[in-house]
């Protein structure tokens, strides 16, 4: 009967422990397990995002193909149309790629141009002297535009004139007239081609090239500024012919847009090879396996092996034909690896911070579970001393403990398994359960650790055992540091554990040192306290600093909480910050920015009538030869600009205050040499350069450019070359190697060269309209290459650029991860401190007691609950916001968030105040609550219960 009875008071003391641990073994399931596949999920969208919105520059994946006029010995074309033998053709290209490939390519879109021909006829104008030369050009009808998110003006070209051309079949032969005249192609011209030349609609003239003249006739003008979709970016001379130079002068180039039926009927005439091209669409699933290092890793080795492949036997068995033409191989192309690289590197970072805020989380449900089993052990001290006598041992009890926390902790994994998969999103497979086993079996041991732990240890730890403990805590975090700086940034993917483990290394030297700095500064004011009349903060600051030490485990548990959710914070201004600063770099600082190849931008934007502003910015390369010692710097980077309109533009420009204060940085171009011959341009030069050659003279190769001389005139300050205005040409960012800026005559001389980017900065007049950024995007289109392949002109959006990186997957994922981790971490801090109160409620219910009776009312023992904490919440709160604040600072190298933003420069620091703020503020309340709700509790337990006759203070 007596061991029944003890058997049911230990279960009524144990169960509030045991409900604890199983909560904690429920958190520490449900978020292992729910967590990733939503990150996949988050991931999976960012991939879609960032691919649709490469896409509107162009296609991501692309192929090409010169065709090869049949001989009389081989097959025909037969009966199949030329959009079946192109559908026949993309399809192939599509067959040939992997299906982790293959399943992210949609339907290709194909198209045919012919070669430019002379345009001939009665009236016809001859701009330069000669006739203007046009191609034939045909486009496959684009995808509806929900199958093309990317697709930009999607829909039916708008025609102001006529009709869109569709050919009629060729008349058949009569023996009357056995050779009839051809069938003219059906033609349409755009009106900046109809305004050049003055067609009007019904105008005939012919193409005369290599063989028979082609006659055409026009039969409807369209326009540009809506419709047509990609077509502009596939044929821009389509849009506006453009003037080229050619040996012997200036000709006019433009397309004429025909039917499919015109190409058939124009390959028919002639032996002149066609241009055809594929445009493979890219679309992830937004829900898919793509956006997974094993897809990501997927989806390269599969592009790798596309491009290898060969690609001749597109069509089978069969020979691929195409108007008549033989189709021998084709060439592929894609932008899309550079794009998984990027999305790789930056989805590794964010795992790392991920796993950075989890381990964090995992140390606080620990914490907790530690506190919960010391509370445990104290309430059952009795039984255990009283089993201890009947010669029990502790390695027994400790046992017996394990068999009924394992009853709660295996129904709280199996509640949080449930829970997981519940939140996991539908099709998903869950997270990896090695972080729920780890973290099972700490809440699983915590109570036999602890009772272990305390087994016959009637004194505290001996001053030299715990120097010993503390040294080690402080060797281990600083070994922790000095590892992370020497290793550097992380370059694997998944969870980092040095840099996830280091941080809470660095929270327990942090306690340490607050345990250590608070009995002398309570002492202190205890000493004031003494000289105060009343009686309640005597004892309160008395008993505070008499437990500080006792308060070890609640004080990690805040400081943890409290350093995660600043860091967190920190971390999302800062990627905030960094997001706008790479948009900014992005786009010239700029609100609208055009970038691409200086021959292709437009040369005057005037007639759209809203760019207050254009700052143009020529980017070439070439190598350098110092003239004073014969040093060489291959590959120097060369930077053209206005520095008076970029100062105009944006006053505040570094760069243009340096160009403009600089001394003959705008002279006039010199001549140097016996025949005086050579030029000699002035540029500023990068810091280091300049240093080394002041005032020096370099010799300049450069492609496109006639030897010239280079002499140095200044130095650019270190905050120049942040400037944003460099960034649409550098790219990248400064990197070692040399680097020269002109301005003025000097900055006319750069060659146009098709590997360097250059740049015009729009920004809208101050007072005036803003820009009409369709317009621009219009244009951007209007100037890609010829055919659709090459380099283009992008444009850029800072306001789009800006809301791409806050919309990101990823950046949301980590902002949604640091909420997450700092709300529960805050709440087991609530359970921590309220285990941690529980723990002392007898002794401070004693000490209650005692005043009672001495008089003290219930305002004043409320004032000395409240008084007795208020060291533990100073302690908390500025022990954890100077975690989170040192934590950037500590980890140095290890934490990098500049492969997250995707600018150029690491971005510094920002703390988030108002996050800072409302922590503290957090701490101070769940502090209040824990001792609301301990008193609560203790309202339970009468005078007699806590104070016998004869018991002291």
């Amino acid at each position: 009967m007596l061991t029944l009875r003890l058997i049911r008071r230990e279960a009524r003391i144990a169960w509030p422990v045991a409900v604890v641990l199983a909560l904690l073994a429920v958190l520490l399931t449900a978020i292992p397990l729910s967590w990733p596949p939503r990150f996949d999920r988050l991931a999976a969208g960012s991939l879609a995002d960032r691919v649709a919105r490469a896409q509107q520059s162009g296609p991501l994946v692309a192929a090409g193909a010169a065709t090869v006029a049949l001989s009389d010995s081989l097959p025909t074309a037969g009966d199949a149309t030329l959009d079946e033998q192109l559908d026949r053709i993309g399809d192939g290209l599509r067959r040939a790629a992997t299906p982790p490939l293959a399943a992210v390519l949609g339907k290709p879109q194909g198209r045919v141009t012919t070669q430019a021909a002379a345009a001939v006829g009665a009236d016809l104008p001859t701009p330069y002297g000669r006739p203007p030369r046009f191609s034939l050009a045909y486009a496959q009808p684009e995808a509806p535009p929900e199958t093309q998110p990317d697709a930009q003006g999607a829909g039916p070209v708008e025609y102001v004139q006529g009709r869109a051309p569709h050919q009629p079949p060729p008349a058949p032969a009569s023996p009357s007239a056995p050779f009839a005249p051809p069938v003219p192609i059906e033609v349409a011209v755009s009106e900046a081609t109809r305004d050049r030349l003055g067609l009007t609609v019904g105008r005939q003239f012919d193409l005369q090239s290599v063989g028979p003249s082609t006659p055409v006739v026009l039969v409807g003008v369209f326009r540009t500024g809506r419709g047509g979709g990609r077509l502009w970016q596939q044929f821009p001379l389509l849009a506006e012919p453009l003037t080229v130079q050619v040996e012997t002068g200036q000709e006019l180039n433009g397309q004429l847009l025909t039917s499919a039926g015109g190409i058939e009927q124009s390959a028919a005439h002639s032996t002149v090879p066609l241009q055809a091209a594929w445009d493979l669409p890219v679309a992830t699933d937004r829900a898919g396996p793509a956006a997974t290092p094993a897809g990501t890793a997927g989806l390269r080795a599969a592009l790798a092996g596309w491009r290898a492949a060969k690609t001749a036997e597109l069509c089978g068995n069969q020979i691929c034909l195409l108007a008549g033409h033989l189709v021998p191989s084709a060439t592929v192309s894609e932008r899309l690896t550079p794009e998984l690289e990027a999305f790789a590197d930056q989805r590794a970072r964010v795992e790392q911070l991920h796993g950075f805020a989890l381990v964090g989380l995992l140390a606080v449900v620990v914490a907790t579970a530690v506190a919960a089993a010391r509370l445990g052990v104290r309430r059952r001290a009795g039984a255990f001393a009283l089993q201890l006598s009947r010669g029990a041992g502790p390695a027994g009890i400790a046992g017996r403990l394990l068999a009924e926390a394992g009853v709660a902790v295996g129904a709280g994994v199996a509640v949080g398994w449930v829970i997981g998969r519940a939140l996991a999103p539908p099709g998903t497979a869950p997270g990896s359960a090695v972080p729920v086993l780890v973290a099972a079996l700490s809440v699983w041991c915590a109570p036999a650790v602890v009772l272990l732990a305390s087994a016959g240890r009637v004194r505290p730890v001996p001053r030299r055992r715990r120097l010993v403990l503390e040294a080690l805590v402080v060797l281990l975090a600083g070994a922790g540091l000095v590892a992370l700086r020497a290793r550097g940034s992380f370059t694997g993917s998944g969870l980092d554990l040095q840099l996830a483990l280091t941080p809470v290394l660095l929270a327990l030297v942090m306690v340490l040192a607050l345990i250590r700095l608070l009995p002398p500064a309570l002492a202190r004011v205890t000493r004031w306290a003494r000289g105060s009349r009343g009686l309640v903060p005597l004892v309160a600051l008395a008993r505070a600093g008499a437990h500080s030490g006792a308060a070890a485990l609640a004080l990690l548990v805040l400081v943890l909480a409290t350093g995660y959710g600043v860091f967190g914070g920190m971390v999302a201004r800062t990627v905030a910050d960094g997001g706008a600063q790479a948009a900014d770099w992005r786009t010239g600082g700029a609100p609208v920015a055009l970038v691409g190849p200086r021959d292709r931008l437009p040369e005057d934007l005037s007639h759209l009538g809203t760019t207050g502003h254009q700052v143009r910015i020529t980017g070439a390369s070439g190598d350098l030869t110092s003239q004073d010692d014969g040093t060489a710097f291959p590959g120097a980077r060369l930077v053209g600009l206005d520095a008076a309109a970029l100062g105009a533009a944006e006053p505040s420009s570094p760069l243009a205050r340096a160009l403009l204060a600089a001394d003959g940085a705008d002279a006039p171009v010199g001549q140097s040499g016996p025949d005086g011959g050579v030029p000699v341009l002035s540029a500023l030069a990068d810091p280091d350069l300049a240093a080394r050659f002041p005032d020096g003279v370099f010799e300049l190769a450069a492609l496109g450019m006639s030897r010239s001389l280079v002499h140095v005139v200044g130095a650019l300050p270190a905050e120049a070359l942040r400037d944003p205005a460099l960034g649409p040409v550098l790219g990248s960012g400064p990197r070692p190697g040399a680097l020269l800026l002109f301005t003025g005559p000097s900055a006319q001389r750069l060659p146009a060269q098709n590997g360097r980017p250059s740049a015009v900065l729009l920004h809208p007049a101050a007072g005036g309209p803003p820009l009409d950024v369709a317009a621009l995007r219009t244009a951007a289109t209007q100037f890609a290459p010829a055919g659709g392949a090459g380099a283009r002109v992008e444009l850029r959006e800072h306001a789009e650029e800006s809301a791409a990186l806050r919309t990101d997957g990823l950046v949301r994922s980590v902002r949604l991860a640091f909420r997450l981790t700092t709300g529960l971490g805050l709440l087991l801090a609530l359970g921590a401190v309220a285990l941690d109160l529980l723990l002392t409620a007898t002794e401070r219910a004693r000490t209650t007691s005692y005043l009672r009776t001495l008089g003290i009312g219930g305002r004043a023992v409320l004032g000395l609950q409240l008084l007795q904490l208020l060291p533990l919440l100073l302690a908390a709160a500025l022990g954890g916001t100077a975690l989170g604040l040192l934590l950037p600072g500590a980890l140095g190298p290890g934490l990098r968030l500049g492969a997250l933003t995707g600018g150029p420069f690491e971005p510094d620091p920002r703390i988030d105040w108002t996050t800072t703020a409302a922590l503290g503020g957090a701490v101070a309340v769940l502090v209040l609550a824990a001792a609301a709700l301990e008193a609560a509790i203790g309202r339970r337990r009468g005078l007699g219960a806590v104070l016998r006759l004869g018991e002291a203070l």
